[in-house]
């Protein structure tokens, strides 16, 4: 477990902290379209639902972060541009169960940077979202995970990690999905504690 990890809500002052651990590796990142779009995301979208993102901090720099949105906002407000994949059909409108999952959060997207993976960071972040104040709110998560593409590079499971480290965290099987091959796992509140309890990434 990788101690001295702080969780912060997203703000207006570290949207690049966020978009860092998605575009940093690559040059002049900052002025990519699809940046620029994602951060207009972050600062429209946070003005409606607030935090929508949870960054993890190691001595003071991010190494992981975990996004979310209300299911019933994803109509409206759609998800982060980057989170879109729509030559795969990953789109906001799979990521849709229905009335009964209305007051659901929908994480969107956790990820771990390359170097601090297998360190605690996915827990850490995932057990802050659970127990946030916010989160009280609603009557549970909902999470959608992809079978792992061979061709991906080894430290990257799009877009939310595995389905085993929600499972381990008291998520279940709600539906699989097809074209590509999907889960919708499910946290309903109550059996957050004991999910926290046994999560060990």
């Amino acid at each position: 477990m990788m101690a001295n990890v702080e969780v912060m809500a997203i703000n207006q002052d570290n949207f690049w902290d966020r978009l860092v651990l998605c575009w940093g590796h690559l040059d002049n990142w900052r002025n990519l379209e699809i940046v620029q779009k994602s951060k207009q995301w972050l600062e429209e979208t946070n003005m409606f639902f607030s935090p929508t993102t949870f960054v993890a901090y190691k001595n003071k720099k991010s190494i992981g972060m975990l996004e979310c949105l209300p299911q019933n906002f994803l109509k409206k407000l759609g998800l982060c541009p980057c989170r879109i994949y729509p030559q795969n059909n990953e789109t906001e409108e799979r990521y849709i169960l229905g009335k009964q999952f209305e007051n659901y959060l929908f994480i969107s997207c956790l990820f771990v940077s390359q170097n601090n993976q297998g360190k605690g960071v996915g827990k850490a972040l995932l057990n802050h979202f659970l127990n946030n104040e916010e989160f009280k709110n609603f009557d549970g998560a909902i999470v959608y995970v992809a079978e792992r593409n061979e061709t991906w590079d080894k430290y990257i499971h799009w877009p939310a990690g595995p389905k085993e480290f929600y499972l381990k965290a008291g998520f279940v099987m709600e539906k699989m999905l097809d074209n590509p091959i999907g889960y919708m796992l499910v946290s309903r509140k109550g059996w957050c504690k004991k999910g926290n309890k046994t999560l060990s990434r």
